[in-house]
């Protein structure tokens, strides 16, 4: 059987930070773990292509047409959520994972239903947010191939900044999302 190729996306880069919490930078974050799940899956015989390596700004439009160009059989990528509002007493910070794809895309449902178990995984005492659809994101409508991007958790929540500065935390997020992918494709 012919090894499938999987896209990894390590979401903003560069001059490009996303979130940013308690020195934490989502751009760091998002590549560390796209790293980790490339390496495992090609420990376990898959071909991985990355959108970015290191901390440079990828366009939405090349990090599609890496994609698309490599003929990916499925394309992931990895993000943290931030929840920009003052967190007040007595009410609740955003908390958890989610996974979005295309509206319409049957395939990427498949794809983001097959990895909720692992993703719910990453942060089991946090609630997952679900499954979602959108049609406003870039890298999902353009890209020819099951799409999904995983948001990991909040870098925002008071307790991320000692989990995702925690290479055992980083590690283990990379293992759960390795072990869907790899009984999704």
């Amino acid at each position: 059987m012919e090894s499938k190729t999987i896209c990894l996306d390590g979401g903003h880069g560069g001059g490009k930070s996303g979130a940013v919490y308690g020195g934490l930078k989502e751009k760091d974050i998002n590549l560390a773990v796209t790293l980790g799940v490339g390496r495992i899956l090609m420990m376990s015989g898959y071909k991985v292509i990355y959108t970015r390596t290191e901390d440079i700004d990828v366009s939405l439009e090349e990090r599609c047409k890496i994609a698309n160009t490599n003929l990916a059989d499925i394309f992931v990528s990895i993000h943290c959520n931030a929840d920009p509002d003052e967190d007040e007493p007595g009410m609740s910070e955003a908390r958890g994972e989610e996974i979005w794809y295309n509206k319409g895309s049957q395939k990427s449902l498949y794809l983001a239903t097959q990895l909720s178990y692992w993703v719910d995984q990453i942060f089991p005492d946090e609630p997952f947010r679900g499954v979602k659809e959108t049609e406003s994101l870039y890298v999902l409508k353009h890209t020819d191939m099951p799409a999904v991007l995983i948001e990991i958790g909040f870098i925002d929540k008071s307790s991320s900044t000692e989990s995702f500065s925690d290479q055992g935390t980083i590690n283990s997020i990379c293992n759960f999302i390795s072990n869907g992918i790899m009984l999704a494709v």
